[in-house]
């Protein structure tokens, strides 16, 4: 997560320095300047210029970038790496204007080539979740790039300083998450994550509402019963994601057992198996336009031929 928001010239590009790419019709050629990265639209007539600001994603998926415009807001690129085909294609949400292109190559063509316009307020949700010390409108020269230990749990120079002096209080200047109630909590996570909020603003029903593991989840019998399942109870957010399947096995166990752990209420056993449960109760769902899978938090008894549910 600290890579999750980084200068433009320490992503991904930074290896195509001097190379061209072909995305959606358009060629796109990489140069580095003396503080930031730079790409051509060699098919443009005249050719385009533009300054890649940010990047958005660690590359481990995905990675999109911002170019600045003239105002002040930003242009997200009409390009983005993906680490699944290692290259470039049209970052997501964005439209595919190859059909399109007409002789000549006219002005609007050429600004959907270079990037989306991103209004103030969507650029501020954007860095918010991939940066600290966002300020809620304004200058964003002061964030701290990636979701470090004050993207979560705020400012702590206080903290630090008491707890340095040994000063007992210093664990009440700090913001712990852990604190919060069960519902609070969950979204907490799913303020970057995603809650039922944004599936009602985005309308992201069904099967792209998968990519919004809060709401997932709750969504689940897990979540409806006394012991409301936290995001916390299978991923700990001070270490990297476990990707083995395996893993989660003891997870779900705790309570889907004759005698659940820690306090927790004993729930139906499964009479299929005691491993490997997420690969048949949280499938994965592949979504082409990112060129990933995601991991349905919807747990729950999959149906063969069953439409993804709402």
């Amino acid at each position: 997560m600290a890579r999750t928001l980084q200068p433009a010239k320490d992503g991904v590009v930074a290896s195509y320095f001097g190379k061209s790419i072909t995305v959606d019709g358009f060629t796109y050629r990489f140069a580095k300047t003396p503080e930031a990265v730079s790409f051509n639209l060699t098919t443009a007539k005249p050719p385009v210029s533009e300054t890649l600001l940010w990047a958005f994603g660690s590359g481990a998926i995905s990675q999109v970038y911002l170019t600045p415009q003239h105002d002040g807001s930003f242009n997200e690129s009409h390009f983005s790496y993906f680490k699944k085909i290692n290259g470039f294609d049209v970052t997501p949400a964005q439209p595919k204007i190859r059909d399109l292109l007409r002789a000549g190559n006219d002005d609007q063509e050429m600004k959907n080539a270079v990037g989306r316009r991103v209004s103030a307020e969507e650029s501020t949700r954007c860095f918010s979740c991939h940066a600290a010390n966002v300020p809620a409108k304004g200058d964003l020269t002061a964030i701290v790039p990636g979701v470090n230990c004050e993207a979560c749990h705020g400012p702590g120079g206080n903290h630090s300083a008491a707890m340095r002096a040994g000063l007992a209080q210093g664990s009440g200047l700090i913001f712990n998450p852990a604190n919060l109630s069960a519902v609070d909590r969950v979204d907490f996570c799913g303020s970057c994550h995603g809650t039922s909020l944004d599936i009602l603003t985005e309308g992201s029903a069904g099967l792209a509402s998968v990519r919004f593991p809060a709401y997932r989840l709750q969504n689940s019998k897990c979540w409806s019963n006394d012991n409301r399942i936290q995001c916390t109870a299978c991923h700990d957010p001070h270490r990297s994601i476990e990707k083995d399947a395996s893993v989660y096995d003891s997870r779900c166990l705790a309570c889907h057992t004759a005698k659940a752990m820690n306090g927790a209420r004993a729930e139906k056993t499964c009479p299929k198996a005691t491993k490997d449960c997420v690969s048949c109760h949280m499938p994965k769902y592949d979504f082409p336009n990112v060129h990933t899978a995601f991991t349905d938090h919807q747990i729950r008894v999959v149906k063969p031929g069953e439409e993804v549910p709402m």
